[in-house]
């Protein structure tokens, strides 16, 4: 048996680790992971069309068509509560990305979180590492698809931010 002592120190730091791992957003990220397992698992029966995702799923679709890679990111020392959502940043270029994360909106900031869900549960992603994901072959061609001048209002509130 092993003694109170050592138990709650174990405890502790199982709680402590727990904690951490909610302090970088793994919950929510591991959850957009899942959502892409379970949609290679179970795959759409019939090819998703643009107009079964939101126009905010859309933009992030269209904001980078030939690149398709896209984090999730959040900054947990910021001040400003906002600062601190987890947010979706996507590669339009090697060394050009899109955050969709503003603070003066944080309404559409979780509006964009929750169309990455979207596409995750459609299929059109795919989780690699951590916060790491892509389009699948289905999300790429159906960006390909979109046209990013209609949707520009959207990708617009996307802001430019280093690595």
């Amino acid at each position: 048996m092993i003694p109170r002592q050592h138990r709650d120190d174990r405890e502790g730091s199982a709680g402590l680790a727990a904690w951490k791992e909610l302090d970088q957003g793994t919950s929510t990220i591991c959850a957009f992971a899942e959502l892409c397992r379970q949609a290679i698992i179970f795959p759409p029966t019939e090819p998703i069309q643009a107009d079964q995702i939101s126009v905010k799923a859309q933009a992030i679709l269209a904001s980078t068509p030939n690149r398709g890679v896209v984090d999730i990111r959040g900054k947990k020392d910021e001040f400003d509560s906002v600062e601190r959502f987890l947010a979706v940043c996507v590669e339009v270029e090697a060394d050009r990305r899109l955050l969709f994360r503003r603070r003066d909106d944080p309404q559409q900031t979780v509006e964009f979180l929750d169309a990455f869900g979207e596409l995750c549960r459609a299929g059109l992603m795919i989780h690699h590492l951590g916060r790491d994901f892509s389009f699948s072959a289905t999300g790429f061609a159906l960006a390909k698809s979109l046209n990013a001048e209609q949707l520009s209002q959207w990708i617009e509130f996307g802001v430019e931010v280093e690595h």
